[in-house]
């Protein structure tokens, strides 16, 4: 509830900047070099987003002498914000930093092997990358690469014996996180972004009570869009 409280009052803060930033005069098309009639990409910017969340959650356990596999998927829903800065050379090359902050409802429970109950779950997630890209002058395509984080839920229940439970719950994992995306300048200030982003948050090796290990690995998927207001 922590966490949701204060992306409740960030994506307020956001909110209310925007709304004054559009009161300001608008933003002139400033040219890339002299003479040049292209849009320029170069400044801050902030926004928000929204999409599709596909995590995929991978569980080997192993009992005894005994080995299961298990691959499922964890669907739902992403939004967030996001902010960074942007600077366009010359030959209109662009390369910038991005920072996002968002909360995804992918969740998966279900069975898994004979009698066994799982639990996966991906919430509130972040990341901090470089971004670099091409200027078609008011299309931007360009890829992206960084870090990212998020708060992971991880539980089997092996049979309906307590001592073989493994749960890691409401943990923080990080990753290296890589998309590509494109965004247009449909007004002078306001821009349009589409983007697939693919975050892998590594391995997680746990041991119940009874010896029994659990390796989890976690991927998250997130197709979305968004919109931005550059300052």
């Amino acid at each position: 509830m922590k966490l949701v409280t204060q992306f409740a009052v960030l994506a307020g803060g956001v909110l209310v900047a925007m709304q004054a930033a559009q009161s300001a005069d608008q933003r002139r098309l400033e040219p890339v070099a002299a003479n040049s009639p292209y849009y320029n990409w170069s400044g801050f910017y902030a926004g928000v987003f929204a999409g599709g969340a596909h995590g995929v959650w991978t569980v080997d356990f192993y009992r005894n002498n005994n080995h299961g596999h298990a691959e499922e998927g964890a669907d739902g829903a992403a939004f967030g914000l996001y902010g960074g800065y942007n600077y366009q050379f010359a030959n209109r090359f662009v390369i910038g930093a991005e920072l996002d902050f968002g909360k995804s409802t992918a969740s998966q429970n279900n069975n898994i092997f004979d009698n066994d109950t799982s639990l996966a779950q991906f919430g509130v997630f972040g990341s901090a990358r470089a971004r670099f890209g091409y200027a078609f002058d008011r299309l931007l395509l360009f890829g992206t690469v960084g870090v990212g984080a998020a708060n992971l839920t991880n539980y089997i229940q092996k049979g309906r014996n307590a001592g073989e439970e493994v749960v890691w719950e409401d943990q923080v994992k990080a990753g290296i996180t890589a998309g590509v995306g494109a965004e247009y300048a449909f007004a002078p200030n306001w821009v349009g972004r589409g983007e697939y982003v693919y975050t892998d948050y590594g391995m997680v090796t746990l041991y119940n009570r009874d010896g029994n290990r659990a390796e989890f690995r976690n991927e998250l998927h997130l197709l979305r869009a968004g919109v931005s207001y550059r300052f």
